[in-house]
């Protein structure tokens, strides 16, 4: 799990689009705390010129939520 503090994002801060946010995580079968993963890589690189071993990370969070394959087929991305 990343460390990364996302407290202070407004889709984790405001209460209604966090509540929107976990709708559509509901309603397009994403974990939260995959989601949550995956933000705190891009922050943890976004100040990075090459994003180094960005995508062997990402790969890794994809796997470790139980369903490679469909994450990796890009019906998410």
């Amino acid at each position: 799990m990343s460390d990364v503090f996302l407290g202070d994002l407004p889709l984790w801060s405001d209460p209604n689009a966090r509540t929107v946010l976990e709708e559509l995580c509901v309603k397009h079968d994403v974990p939260m705390d995959v989601l949550e993963e995956l933000v705190g890589i891009q922050r943890e690189r976004s100040g990075e010129e090459r994003a180094h071993n960005v995508y062997p990370r990402i790969e890794e969070v994809l796997s470790e939520c139980g369903q490679p394959n469909r994450w990796s087929s890009g019906q998410f991305f």
